[in-house]
């Protein structure tokens, strides 16, 4: 069994770009077309992250995987460039007018937090309520609650009473601002323009926004819970 997420984008004067991302219904890892050719920019020792766990019997890098399915779709965009964008998903569709960075920003968190990769994992809850386009406090919002939630719900299914706080969360962030790093210089080997690497940018903007929002003062949180 397998859910689907569709994103399309729609540009003055060119044809609908349209993507089908397949998740695993159990695990929600992203099932990716053997047909697609393999880049030489996403095999595994290419650019390989300096904190990669995986050893040199792994011929390809899960995410750079992953994106080389979409890669070639915006290889030549600028990032200024507009655009209409749908997201389906079997809950709901979601449209916005953008650009094509913030839409591509979109697409490649999706498919990076659902590649396989060890330092993204932790973000694949959130991905299976995928929510498109989100700001900087939904973002934080959304990351710190889930992650608070999953230390709760395993304690309570473990039996245990460890203690609830973002130090392991603050860890995965760390280690996935390092991949960010060196995913931009793989996927430079792949683009012509700049729409791609800048929206790799932004999802590393968010990476460090959450972890300054973890030392007890919650600024981008501080109006959320007032209710009068």
């Amino acid at each position: 069994m397998s859910q689907t997420i569709t994103y399309k984008f729609y540009a003055a004067n060119q044809q609908i770009i349209q993507m089908d991302l397949r998740f695993n219904d159990k695990t929600y890892q992203i099932e990716l077309s053997d047909d697609n050719p393999k880049p030489d920019w996403a095999k595994l020792s290419h650019h390989k992250c300096s904190n990669c766990p995986l050893g040199e019997d792994v011929e390809w890098c899960p995410t750079a995987l992953a994106l080389s399915e979409f890669l070639p779709h915006f290889k030549t965009k600028f990032s200024y460039e507009k655009a209409v964008i749908e997201v389906d998903t079997p809950m709901r569709s979601i449209i916005t007018k953008s650009n094509f960075q913030n839409g591509i920003a979109s697409l490649f968190g999706l498919a990076c937090a659902t590649s396989g990769c060890e330092h993204t994992k932790f973000l694949r809850p959130l991905a299976r309520f995928h929510l498109p386009f989100a700001n900087e406090q939904e973002t934080v919002f959304r990351t710190l609650s889930a992650n608070l939630l999953m230390q709760y719900v395993n304690n309570i299914q473990k039996g245990r009473n460890d203690p609830i706080n973002f130090d392991s969360l603050n860890e995965s962030y760390a280690k996935l601002s390092v991949v960010n790093s060196h995913l931009t210089k793989r996927l430079n080997d792949g683009v012509e323009r700049d729409a791609v690497l800048n929206a790799v940018i932004i999802l590393d903007v968010f990476a460090l926004i959450t972890p300054e929002n973890t030392d007890g003062t919650f600024e981008d949180l501080e109006d959320v819970f007032v209710t009068e």
